[in-house]
């Protein structure tokens, strides 16, 4: 690039502009994979914790909802980003293998390469090609096998993580055995698991008195409490291991989709699709790290509301002072950020995307004139 950018002319500027998606995404890829060789440790305990969170046994209907729903999306999510990824991988790297093909044929067709490098020679000599493509290839494919490694691995460790906030919620709102009566009308979300478990533990309710309910209600409180430590516990190991290569991520996106949309206008035709599709690419993986933190940051508060929407009314005084208190902590919410800098969410995302569309607009204009 520095090489290029000595010329001086438009046409170095357009070859800088056409490196920077590349330069960018490389970026990227180092700084989602070197955490995950230097940290591994911490990566597998993440897996075997939310391993052994999951329900077993019977579940109930809204709980098997829960979790059915949150691994259908993550599977849309997954196979999407996968197929998307290799078809930029396609796009970007067939080209020079179309021409070879072309050149067997025999038709006159100049060599080309996936990747604007200088060389202190000409690289479309002979043996020098086919090395150079070679490297430039499997650059790409690493490239993008690394980006997309750690993009997923967030969003699993996210999805997991938000699908075990919710199934608290579903916990946390039967806490408390509320009968059905005036009060509580049994066609309420509340009174329909009370008139289930009513009916289930006749027993209980019968024989229990109020010191029963309340060690009952203090255990399952109890093993409540350490669930959403350890939720929150986990929720900082994500931080710590993705903060840093997050914020070099949504420092560069805004530059990539300014640089992406610059050459899908000016440089492209209208017919090619490979900074197209580099473009779509960025976008998707930008939308979906900024929707993942949006679902941790929307599951973590809706604590707070099945706590209140729970029948901590009918316990002892003891129980109600816990749930008080898990009711402050369960109010300030569970994030990852930039480093610090910003919460990662959908209102991110939409600064990104005015944050392109800005540089795109100013660069437009220096173009035009």
């Amino acid at each position: 690039m520095a090489k290029t950018a000595r010329g001086g002319s438009f046409q170095d500027a357009v070859e800088i502009f056409r490196m920077m998606p590349c330069v960018g995404y490389l970026l990227l890829a180092m700084a989602k994979s070197y955490k995950m060789v230097y940290h591994r440790p911490v990566y597998e305990n993440l897996v075997n914790e939310l391993r052994s969170m999951w329900p077993r046994g019977e579940v109930s209907d809204e709980e098997h909802e829960i979790i059915s729903s949150a691994l259908r999306h993550l599977n849309y999510v997954i196979q999407g980003y996968y197929w998307c990824n290799n078809a930029l991988l396609v796009i970007f790297l067939s080209p020079p293998f179309v021409e070879i093909l072309k050149i067997a044929m025999g038709h006159d067709t100049p060599l080309i390469l996936p990747f604007f490098y200088w060389f202190p020679f000409d690289p479309f000599q002979r043996v020098y090609y086919e090395v150079i493509l070679a490297a430039q290839t499997w650059h790409g494919l690493i490239t993008i096998w690394f980006m997309l490694c750690g993009d997923l691995l967030f969003c699993i460790f996210l999805s997991h993580i938000t699908t075990q906030f919710d199934l608290l919620a579903v916990r946390i709102r039967r806490l408390v055995y509320v009968p059905v009566d005036k009060q509580l009308v049994h066609t309420y979300p509340l009174g329909e698991y009370c008139q289930g478990y009513a009916q289930k533990n006749k027993d209980i309710i019968d024989t229990f008195n109020d010191n029963d309910w309340e060690d009952k209600h203090q255990r399952d409180l109890s093993d409540i409490i350490e669930r959403h430590r350890a939720l929150v516990r986990l929720s900082g190991d994500v931080e710590e291991m993705f903060s840093f290569a997050l914020l070099v991520n949504f420092f560069n996106s805004s530059i990539i989709i300014c640089f992406c949309g610059f050459c899908c206008v000016i440089v492209e035709k209208w017919n090619e699709m490979v900074y197209k599709s580099f473009m779509t690419t960025a976008l998707s993986q930008t939308w979906l790290l900024c929707w993942y933190g949006q679902r941790l940051l929307e599951s973590s508060q809706g604590l707070s509301d099945a706590l209140y929407e729970s029948g901590w009314y009918k316990a002892s005084q003891k129980i109600k002072s816990s749930v008080l208190i898990m009711l402050h902590r369960a109010q300030k919410d569970v994030h990852v950020t930039t480093y610090g800098f910003s919460i990662i969410s959908l209102a991110s995302y939409t600064t990104i995307i005015k944050t392109s569309w800005s540089y795109f607009t100013l660069l437009l204009n220096i173009y035009k004139k």
